[in-house]
C-alpha cells in the first residue's frame, strides 16, 4: 500500500535561551546550557488545525535556507519586545525583555521566507516584527498613549476574549478570522505605530490600536496582534488562522519538486 499523504509542515519560531542566562540546572539540564523553547499552546494549535508543527530554533544565517527547505508554511510567534534600535529608537524604561539574537535570526528568516513566497502567519510579536521588517515603528508602551485604553494585558485567563476587533469587510482577513467584528484575547504592551511599507491595516480595536495587518501585494501573509493559539484552548475559532495557513501551505507544497514515494507491500 502507498504511504499516507503527509500533512502540511508548519514551521514555528520560539524563544532562544542563551547559556549566559544561567537557567540550566534550575529548570532543566545543567548550568550554562542553552535552550530553544516553544509555546505548547502554539504546537497544539498547529496539530489540531491539521498540520505538523516543525520547531524552528535559532541557527546561523547560512542554515536558514536549510530550515525553510523542510516546511510549507511559517508562524512567527509571540515573545519578547522587538529591539527598538531596529527601527531607530532607544530602549525605554517600560521595555520588556529583548533578545537581539532572536531578533537578528527572525529578521533574516522573514527576508528569506518572503523571498521564497512561503505562506506566513504572524502573531503578536510576530506582527510587530513584520512591521519593523517593512520599515515601520512601534509604540513603546500603549498604556502611555491615553488614559482610556482598553485592557490589552490579560494573563490570568489568556484564552478569554477581552475586547472586539473591527475587521475590514472587503479584505480576505475578515473571512479567515470569522467576520467583521470578532472578540479577541490580548497580551501585549506594544503596538504598530508607523505602518511599514507595503502593509495595510485590516483590523483595529475601539481605541485605535492596530490589531491586524496584511501585505498589499500578497494574499499569503497575515498578521494579528492577539493570540489565537491561546483562544484555541477553549474555542475552536482560535484555529481559524492556522487552518487558513494550512490551506496555503498545501498549495505551496504542491508547487515544490516532488520526491518519489516508494510503494511498500505487505
Amino acid at each position: 500500500m502507498k504511504s499516507a499523504e503527509r500533512l502540511p509542515r508548519i514551521g514555528v519560531v520560539g524563544y532562544y535561551i542563551s547559556e549566559e542566562e544561567a537557567v540550566g540546572g534550575h529548570i532543566r539540564g545543567i548550568p550554562r546550557q542553552a535552550f530553544s523553547l516553544f509555546s505548547y499552546d502554539m504546537i497544539q494549535a498547529v496539530f489540531r488545525s491539521g498540520a505538523t508543527p516543525i520547531p524552528m530554533p535559532v541557527v546561523d544565517k547560512d542554515k536558514i535556507g536549510q530550515q525553510l527547505d523542510t516546511i510549507d508554511g511559517l508562524v512567527f510567534s509571540g515573545g519578547e519586545d522587538v529591539d527598538p534600535r531596529l527601527y531607530g529608537e532607544q530602549l525605554q524604561p517600560s521595555a520588556h525583555r529583548i533578545d537581539p539574537v532572536r531578533d537578528q535570526y527572525e529578521m533574516e528568516l522573514m527576508a528569506l521566507a518572503l523571498e521564497r513566497n512561503i505562506p506566513i502567519l504572524c502573531i503578536c510579536r510576530g506582527m510587530q516584527l513584520l512591521n519593523v521588517f517593512c520599515g515601520g515603528t512601534l509604540h513603546a508602551d500603549i498604556d502611555e498613549l491615553s488614559d482610556n485604553m482598553l485592557n490589552h494585558w490579560e494573563t490570568k485567563e489568556p484564552w478569554r476574549s477581552v475586547h472586539p476587533v473591527q475587521m475590514r469587510s472587503d479584505h480576505f482577513a475578515s473571512a479567515v478570522l470569522g467576520g467583521v467584528e470578532i472578540g479577541v484575547n490580548s497580551i501585549h504592551h506594544q503596538s504598530v505605530k508607523r505602518l511599514g511599507e507595503g502593509l495595510e491595516v485590516v483590523g483595529h480595536s475601539e481605541d485605535n490600536i492596530v490589531e491586524a495587518i496584511a501585505m498589499k501585494d500578497r494574499s499569503n501573509v497575515l498578521a494579528v496582534q492577539w493570540h489565537p493559539e491561546m483562544i484555541a484552548r477553549r474555542d475552536d475559532a482560535g484555529l481559524r488562522p492556522f487552518q487558513w495557513l494550512n490551506k496555503l501551505a498545501v498549495s505551496s507544497a504542491d508547487d515544490k519538486p516532488k520526491i518519489p514515494v516508494k510503494e511498500t507491500h505487505e
